[in-house]
């Protein structure tokens, strides 16, 4: 019996999750226009481009100092608990209904978990591309300024809170970075965890995980660092740098990668 590559392995299940999950992406797709074009509408009047949206649509709730002052940030928990919802959802199914005929095929539970872990970065990387890019379209076309500048919603409304001086543009890479770097380490945590315990109890469990990042400085929690303005960049004080975020995510995601590949070798083989 011929052995799948990695490579096709790879090439499966990019296939197979669009194929299968094609309406609830294009489900993802519509609320963020929708919601891009609700802001974009109010923002307009304060002359905002686009960056001042996805700043607006994007941001977390900042450093909590009193629990009073806690509200909930409920973009940035729907599109990062969706995004991750997608991608479980398709790590779910496949686990219960393509396993076995994916190890009889490339009898190695290395290769396919290995397939599992190339497909989450790049998966990731794509739905945010995508985000961000329908995000830009629709409040560049609302507004009618398609740059991606300065503007006076920029100047008054972000600039004056960053303790760091930078670029929109740079401004929106950060953003852009941090939530994918945020969501493929998330990810690999669920698909270690799905080796050891129920998919409904992993995901949650995630979810928790991600939940005490909105009200904890603790710069050690996965999610924290997709949340802008508990970057340096707004509060030098707490001093969480994207070189940090940076490098924090990538060996978080190689030692839960690691783990996840030694595990699923130990296994026996169905």
């Amino acid at each position: 019996m011929m052995k799948y590559s990695i490579y096709k392995l790879f090439s499966r299940d990019m296939a197979y999750s669009i194929s299968n999950g094609k309406y609830k992406y294009v489900f993802l797709f519509s609320i963020v226009a929708i919601l891009s074009l609700m802001t974009s509408i109010q923002l307009d009047s304060y002359g905002s481009n686009s960056v001042g949206i996805f700043y607006s649509l994007l941001k977390d709730n900042g450093y909590i100092y009193q629990l009073s002052d806690y509200q909930v940030p409920f973009n940035w928990v729907f599109i990062q608990f969706l995004v991750l919802f997608l991608i479980g959802d398709f790590l779910f199914q496949d686990l219960d209904n393509n396993r076995t005929y994916l190890l009889l095929r490339c009898r190695s539970r290395g290769r396919y978990i290995f397939s599992k872990m190339c497909w989450i970065v790049v998966q990731n990387i794509v739905l945010y591309i995508v985000i961000f890019a329908v995000i830009y379209i629709v409040s560049s076309m609302t507004i009618g300024d398609f740059s991606v500048g300065s503007s006076p919603y920029f100047e008054n409304a972000i600039a004056s809170q960053m303790d760091i001086q930078i670029t929109p543009v740079q401004f929106i890479a950060r953003i852009l970075l941090g939530y994918i770097m945020t969501s493929i380490v998330l990810s690999s945590i669920l698909l270690l965890g799905i080796q050891f315990i129920s998919p409904v109890i992993t995901y949650f469990g995630v979810i928790i995980l991600s939940g005490v990042s909105t009200f904890s400085d603790l710069k050690w929690l996965p999610a924290i660092h997709s949340m802008i303005l508990k970057q340096a960049i707004f509060d030098y004080e707490h001093y969480l740098t994207l070189r940090f975020s940076i490098m924090y995510s990538v060996v978080l995601y190689f030692l839960v990668s690691i783990v996840t590949f030694i595990v699923s070798r130990k296994k026996d083989i169905l």
